[in-house]
């Protein structure tokens, strides 16, 4: 996986056995589905983004042309990103909207950049802010809490 290649893919019932939601709490999972997911690869970490609808904060890329029905943002949730450097958390290729797929493929660096800015910046904010900072409460409900020894965080 290179800067200018995708992968789209659903998560895998392995992913939500070894991540449970009842432990995993900002996690989102749905019984119903798997989740669509962006793969983007920085470093030796491949991170997983999920596509998601309703999306109303910043730290996210807002699709601007998309065929499905939502009264709101359609988005790749950097909030929500998740770390799958085992390929058993992954299942089948996905397919997505084509409008979303057209504009994925034009915008694809810039999402890119405008991720790893996000985790170069939640790293920054966990090791050195304080966690009553309005910086540090912001990523409160990051799901990258929970990849710290990947992330290289040490633990406070």
């Amino acid at each position: 996986m290179v800067k200018d290649k995708f992968e789209l893919r659903f998560l895998s019932k392995d992913f939500y056995n070894e991540y449970p939601q009842k432990e995993f709490k900002e996690m989102i999972q749905k019984e119903s589905r798997p989740f669509l997911v962006l793969l983007i690869k920085i470093k030796d970490l491949t991170f997983a983004i999920p596509f998601r609808s309703n999306v109303r904060h910043d730290y996210c890329y807002k699709f601007k042309n998309s065929t499905r029905d939502t009264v709101t943002s359609t988005a790749l949730d950097f909030s929500k990103a998740i770390i799958v450097n085992d390929e058993k958390y992954l299942e089948n290729t996905a397919i997505i909207d084509k409008k979303e797929y057209i504009e994925l493929s034009t915008k694809f660096y810039f999402i890119f950049q405008k991720f790893e800015r996000f985790v170069y910046k939640y790293i920054d904010v966990i090791k050195k802010f304080p966690k009553d900072s309005y910086e540090y409460k912001r990523m409160k409900f990051c799901t990258l809490q929970y990849f710290h020894t990947e992330l290289g965080i040490e633990k406070n």
